[in-house]
């Protein structure tokens, strides 16, 4: 121990020392208050605004639509500016997309089309970083690049997220 430890309760110590070295341990043994009947009923009413948002569905990815992301990715993140500062870079390099989520949200007879996966262009390591990157199309338009999530999948939406049993990290 230190020598300003001493000054401290034992309990004050480990209370500093966990939520120092385990944070999410600490934040588990947070309890909040009981529920009221108002506050069931208010997460009832959310999780029911939520379900009538729209159905997600889990979708197989196609090359085709591989290649589509691939070809979204290129044209909006190396567009002509990025293209400038990266001469000798083509769009063959394009690696990826990888380990691709993909489905789609119906909501009001439209269907709104997402994927999350990794990519990246072969020889700039930057472009690697800050993954998953996330994707979406509508119904009968073309794919677009949403960017990279840095980990937090804000970008995608909740129900298929749930349904990927993937964790946003927000």
């Amino acid at each position: 121990m230190t020598k300003w430890a001493h000054r401290f309760s034992a309990a004050a110590v480990a209370a500093v020392t966990i939520t120092t070295f385990f944070p999410a341990t600490a934040m588990s043994a947070v309890r909040s208050p009981a529920a009221s009947p108002a506050r069931e009923a208010a997460s009832q009413a959310r999780e029911t605004a939520s379900r009538s948002r729209g159905t997600a569905v889990n979708l197989k990815v196609t090359e085709k639509v591989r290649h589509s992301l691939a070809d979204a990715y290129w044209a909006q993140y190396y567009g002509p500016n990025l293209r400038k500062h990266h001469p000798g870079t083509s769009r063959r390099k394009v690696d990826g997309p990888k380990k691709v989520y993909y489905g789609k949200v119906r909501s009001a007879g439209k269907d709104v089309y997402w994927a999350v996966g990794s990519i990246g262009v072969k020889g700039d390591p930057i472009s690697y970083q800050d993954g998953p990157h996330v994707w979406r199309r509508s119904a009968h338009g073309a794919w677009s690049y949403r960017g990279d999530t840095g980990g937090c999948l804000d970008k995608a939406p909740k129900a298929l997220l749930k349904l990927w049993h993937l964790p946003s990290y927000c």
